[in-house]
């Protein structure tokens, strides 16, 4: 068993090259790497190249552009079970690390890192893989997903553009899909949370307060949207992102993943009137009970 991890990179070539390091030094178990450079004007490619780490470099697009090229690196050109994703500016500080962080993954399908400089209130647990705190924050410079959650939830929302709130967003829909949290009677969410073996390293962010008070109302209004979504919205979205694979390697096929490529949610819904009533995602249902049942995910 094996761990992904995809660090988002920009403009910080050294504090990349000792995150790296540390990687290196405290990873206990199997793991991959892969650096997503979001088209920086420093030298991080001719860093990386010399430490000979993989990478993936484009026009810079933000953050959750940027963290879906993780993502999609990992869920479909490696063979990991659970994926983690890092910011460069966290570091591991503890031996065995990114085991504690990979059974955290598997056991909740999601969850996320908190820092002790945050002033949230951790309402349960230990913050560790078998105990996780609970907690209604979340920062988003580390989160875990195990390959099994993610075939429900997908990937970041690009309408978040540049900066901020993204993570919130995605992880809302894992707790929505029963991974990482809960959502208690007043529809308010706590999600799983652990900070083992990972510290800040506090650096300048190159978004800013403008760019995060947008997104906090786009985040209000995507709540009733599917829970499933890709790395882009349209086609020309979708050549885009793909082109910057080209050359990567041999896809890995996943027979789950095949099935979302013509699912229809609206003729699965239409037909079977119990899903309908359950409230239940129509993909999750088809997973877990349709498929067993020999019912149909498209007209035929």
């Amino acid at each position: 068993m094996k761990l992904g991890i995809a660090i988002t990179t920009y403009n910080r070539a050294e504090h990349l090259l000792k995150q790296i390091g540390l990687i290196r030094k405290f990873c206990l178990g199997n793991y991959e790497l892969i650096v997503c450079d979001d088209g920086s004007s420093d030298n991080t490619i001719e860093l990386l190249e010399k430490e000979e780490v993989s990478y993936i470099s484009s026009e810079n697009k933000g953050v959750a552009w940027n963290k879906n090229r993780g993502i999609y690196y990992l869920a479909n050109y490696t063979s990991c079970d659970a994926f983690l994703l890092l910011d460069d500016d966290i570091l591991p500080c503890m031996y065995g690390w990114d085991v504690e962080w990979r059974q955290g993954a598997l056991l909740h399908g999601h969850v996320n890192y908190i820092s002790d400089f945050v002033n949230a209130p951790i309402v349960f647990g230990r913050c560790t893989a078998h105990n996780p705190g609970l907690c209604g924050l979340v920062q988003g410079a580390a989160l875990a997903i195990s390959r099994e959650a993610l075939q429900f939830v997908g990937y970041m929302d690009n309408r978040f553009g540049r900066y901020g709130h993204e993570h919130t967003e995605y992880t809302n829909r894992f707790v929505k899909a029963g991974f990482g949290g809960i959502i208690r009677e007043d529809q308010t969410m706590l999600y799983a949370i652990m900070n083992s073996g990972l510290e800040m390293n506090y650096l300048p962010s190159s978004g800013s307060l403008e760019e995060a008070k947008k997104n906090e109302h786009l985040l209000n209004e995507l709540g009733n949207e599917p829970l499933y979504r890709f790395p882009w919205f349209n086609e020309q979205q979708r050549q885009e992102f793909l082109s910057e694979f080209e050359g990567i390697g041999q896809k890995i096929t996943i027979p789950e993943w095949e099935i979302l490529k013509d699912f229809d949610r609206d003729f699965y819904l239409n037909t079977y009137s119990d899903v309908r009533a359950s409230n239940m995602d129509p993909v999750t249902h088809y997973l877990f009970h349709g498929r067993h049942e020999n019912r149909k995910r498209k007209p035929e």
